[in-house]
């Protein structure tokens, strides 16, 4: 790895974990809060791709595990939610031919749109699995068994709704957000395309 990729992601890698310990944070009703971690990590993957974005989730792993209140529990579950939006925007890429430094506007709707699809295909099942046979048995100190009715009980929907819902709306952010965050700086900063 290259020393500008060693610092690119040194430096997302630290506005992620910022931004993990900020106030920008938006609670759900379903326990869950909206946040803005991921999308250095959607930078990442715009710039270095799909390996470079992979070694930086890593990292945010590590780093989530330290300083996010959740601790290792809430590192892990973010790890596998971002990466499903990571595989998402891959697909995305491989099925659209997408180029991030020169496309037309239909392009990267329609490249945003499909890479949101694929992620919450992805995510929303494998949220929804770790929630119930990792994730809530711990956090709530209950058996797997006692999780789906508890937290119906808790919020008056279908056990997936609650993991879903708020999942799909944190990829949205994650995706929309993270593409159209860099594309900016990325017309700006052509160089950091260069080898």
């Amino acid at each position: 790895m290259k020393a500008r990729e060693v610092a690119l992601i040194g430096l997302l890698l630290s506005l992620s974990l910022v931004l993990q310990i900020s106030p920008l944070k938006v609670p759900t009703q379903w326990g869950m809060s909206i946040d803005l971690v991921a999308i250095p990590i959607v930078i990442i993957y715009l710039i270095l791709g799909f390996w470079g974005s992979l070694i930086a989730l890593i990292l945010l792993f590590v780093g989530l595990s330290i300083v996010a209140s959740s601790s290792w529990l809430g590192a892990s579950m973010k790890f596998f939610a971002t990466l499903s939006v990571l595989l998402g925007l891959e697909i995305a890429k491989r099925v659209t031919k997408f180029d991030i430094t020169k496309h037309t506007e239909k392009e990267l709707i329609v490249f945003i749109l499909l890479a949101y699809i694929v992620g919450i295909a992805i995510r929303v099942p494998l949220m929804t699995a770790m929630n119930y046979y990792y994730a809530l048995p711990i956090w709530l100190g209950i058996p797997r068994e006692q999780v789906i009715p508890k937290i119906e009980e808790w919020f008056h929907m279908p056990f997936w709704l609650v993991i879903g819902i708020p999942n799909a709306i944190q990829s949205a952010v994650d995706v929309v957000g993270g593409v159209l965050i860099s594309l900016p700086v990325l017309k700006a900063l052509p160089h950091i395309f260069k080898s």
